[in-house]
């Protein structure tokens, strides 16, 4: 059984806050069960395009059935570009989210960070240059922000987010994180077969252009699975997803130990 335990706020906007899930405490006054290796803490970053065509709630059922595993789970939300959003600020809204949580328990800081479609852009730009050797799990990611605004990716989306970034003359690849071994320990990339959201020559274009000195890069195709399926319990390809965030959480707790 699983439950969610609240909110934590790490700014003064109503976006800025981190949704918390985890297994229910016993309710017979019995010592809670010690959190093994398969349930490392994990943090998940939503997509949406930067404008919240999706928002933290609609990671709820992923959380609640990491929950079940036995796992704790934060949610981050974020300014949208339309509210404050606009890079770099949802980027700068993750990076202290992350912050909080690392100076809530310690424990958060050896998490399992994961970062769906546009929410992957996010996720790895808080994380660069912070030397943190995370587990990184990034699903149908948007990451290269001048390919995915070539291929007019989410409708247009990426020139949005950017637009007073471009008009103070910066850039797509300015805006485009690039991690070193320091900052994650390993990258996963899930990418879905069928995904009507992020087209298959992005995904091919992120992939053969990761750096040779970057970390260490694994790759998942899920056959049949479209883009939300690898986010919705009830879609065979989230397994997928689970077992891998689960796999990432055992492998970091035992480096720990």
């Amino acid at each position: 059984m699983s439950t969610a335990f609240g909110h934590l706020r790490y700014g003064p906007a109503g976006w800025q806050r981190i949704d918390l899930y985890g297994p229910a405490e016993p309710d017979d006054g019995a010592a809670p069960v010690a959190e093994t290796p398969q349930a490392a803490p994990v943090v998940l970053v939503h997509g949406g395009f930067w404008r919240h065509d999706r928002t933290a709630q609609d990671l709820e059922p992923l959380a609640f059935a990491l929950a079940e595993l036995g796992h704790r789970v934060a949610v981050l939300e974020y300014r949208p570009s339309w509210d404050g959003g606009a890079w770099p600020g949802a980027a700068e809204d993750c990076r202290a989210a992350l912050h909080l949580l690392g100076q809530k328990d310690g424990t958060w800081s050896d998490a399992v960070l994961v970062g769906h479609s546009a929410g992957a852009q996010l996720l790895l730009a808080a994380l660069q240059g912070q030397a943190r050797r995370a587990r990184v799990v990034l699903l149908a990611p948007v990451t290269d922000l001048a390919e995915a605004a070539r291929l007019g990716v989410g409708e247009g989306a990426v020139d949005v987010f950017l637009a007073g970034h471009l008009a103070a003359g910066g850039t797509h690849r300015e805006a485009t994180p690039v991690l070193a071994p320091a900052d994650a320990a390993s990258v996963t990339v899930v990418s879905a077969q069928e995904d009507q959201a992020v087209p298959a020559e992005l995904t091919r274009h992120q992939l053969g252009h990761w750096p040779e000195n970057g970390p260490r890069l694994t790759t998942v195709s899920v056959p049949g699975a479209r883009h939300m399926h690898l986010v919705n319990p009830q879609r065979p390809a989230c397994r997928t997803v689970l077992e891998l965030i689960r796999s990432g959480a055992a492998t970091a707790r035992k480096e720990d130990r």
